[in-house]
């Protein structure tokens, strides 16, 4: 990098090349399958589409399937706004840079039976969101 530069970008190149020689998480049973259940829809990994309990599929951006990979590789762990942007995104975001709250709301809007009261992605205030496996609506 020349001078100057912006530490954000320095951080963003830091955490690319810790991600790239991190060892790959490893594979717990709700990623074994290739269909995962996420609230009350099923998300087909290898097809990247998202079907309701009926087998109706739910429009998906790449993006909103980028968070739920994320959510599905990290389960029942807190995930961060940052964590997030760097698992899904690929890409450092603005400090204030609150588009994963509104991808969040959108994502409820598909999967949960009631999204003002999550069941499957929760709120941890002050921390971040946490995707719970298992989650029965």
């Amino acid at each position: 990098m020349t001078k100057p530069f912006d530490p954000r970008e320095l951080l963003a190149r830091v955490r690319t090349v810790l991600r790239r020689i991190a060892p790959e998480t490893v594979a717990t049973s709700a990623t074994m399958g290739r269909e995962v259940r996420i609230g009350q829809c099923h998300l087909n990994l290898d097809s990247r589409r998202l079907y309701q309990a009926d087998g109706t599929e739910l429009p998906l951006t790449a993006m909103e399937f980028d968070l739920l990979q994320a959510f599905v590789r990290h389960p029942n762990r807190v995930l961060t706004r940052d964590q997030l942007l760097d698992l899904a995104h690929s890409k450092e975001g603005d400090v204030f840079d609150r588009s994963i709250d509104t991808r969040i709301v959108r994502l409820r809007q598909k999967v949960e039976a009631d999204p003002r009261r999550p069941q499957a992605i929760k709120t941890m205030r002050g921390a971040g969101y946490m995707f719970v496996s298992g989650s029965a609506d």
